[in-house]
């Protein structure tokens, strides 16, 4: 008998047929065919019994794994899973691992390329919207892991030098998200929410808005016959929309916004001066309606904490 391999190869061995996207022993075949492993190594290396042979017990950890990863895309793409229904979005979850199977040590980064997965999968094409409404929900699941930072306050803008306001950057907090999208997926997400069987206390209070709450998820899947079948529309007309994401204490927030406060937003990322940004508002207005507009998107902004800082520069 060969002598057996040392526990690095062991291991090797072991994620190499459970991460088979064929199955356990097709893996193996295609290991023999390669001269990776000899074709009797299974039974020098796991244990089998009367009842289940070592492919037969490598199986169950293999489909036990599988499950593990679409439990990981299903809590982090309810709306996506809720929108096509839970025997597409099996599907959809078989197609994208075996095209990206899970290489990052935390499960956290599994999800990632979905969004653009979906652009071009065939459900891509039946629902049209569903790459948009990805990118939300991984937006959302991005800030909820963004840093820290102490949000901007009046009373920080109001020590501003009169004379040298316009010339203040704003900085926005780290825990947000400026998306635009090809279709309404706001309201998208917020018919699936409207939809949601969970209990009422666990729903969410503003139409715009919701927290990572597990048990309104528990709530969703909680009846088996309405997680299965698809609750999205099949289709939905373009429309070029913007939306924030953000996170305030333990709470993440997403909300539509109109081209002019998408516009200003880019300009705050792109570290333009508080005067351009003002300069932008007034363009049609009156001064004091200028003013008015100003003073509303910077309170509604330091309201929701995604302002983090105000510089001035040396």
């Amino acid at each position: 008998m060969a002598a057996r391999p040392d526990l690095r190869k062991t291991q090797d061995l072991f994620w190499s047929l459970i991460t088979a996207p064929e199955g356990v022993r097709p893996g193996l075949e295609g290991l023999v065919r390669r001269g990776e492993a000899p074709s009797s190594i299974l039974d020098e290396v796991f244990a089998g019994d009367e009842r289940l042979s070592p492919a037969d017990r490598l199986d169950i950890y293999a489909n036990m794994y599988f499950f593990r990863l679409l439990d990981c895309l299903r809590e982090d793409f309810p709306k996506v899973a809720a929108a096509v229904g839970d025997d597409r979005f099996h599907n959809l979850a078989t197609d994208f691992l075996l095209r990206h199977p899970s290489g990052h040590p935390s499960l956290r980064e599994l999800g990632r390329r979905l969004p653009r997965f979906v652009a071009d999968h065939a459900l891509g094409a039946a629902f049209p919207y569903l790459a948009d409404l990805a990118r939300l929900e991984w937006a959302r699941a991005d800030v909820f892991d963004a840093p820290d930072a102490a949000p901007l306050s009046r009373a920080d803008l109001a020590r501003l030098p009169e004379d040298r306001a316009g010339e203040a950057r704003l900085e926005l907090a780290p825990a947000f998200e400026l998306l635009r999208f090809d279709y309404n997926v706001v309201r998208i997400w917020r018919d699936l929410e409207d939809g949601d069987p969970g209990p009422a206390s666990a729903r969410p209070r503003e139409g715009n808005s919701a927290s990572p709450d597990v048990d309104a998820e528990a709530g969703h899947h909680a009846s088996c016959a309405h997680a299965a079948a698809p609750r999205g529309p099949r289709t939905s007309r373009p429309k070029m929309t913007a939306a924030r994401v953000w996170r305030q204490r333990a709470s993440i927030y997403h909300k539509s916004v109109d081209e002019e406060e998408a516009r200003c937003l880019e300009m705050v990322r792109a570290g333009e001066p508080l005067g351009r940004i003002c300069q932008s508002l007034a363009a049609g207005r009156s001064p004091a309606r200028a003013t008015e507009r100003v003073g509303r998107l910077i309170q509604s902004w330091i309201e929701d904490g995604i302002l983090a800082a105000c510089t001035l520069p040396d």
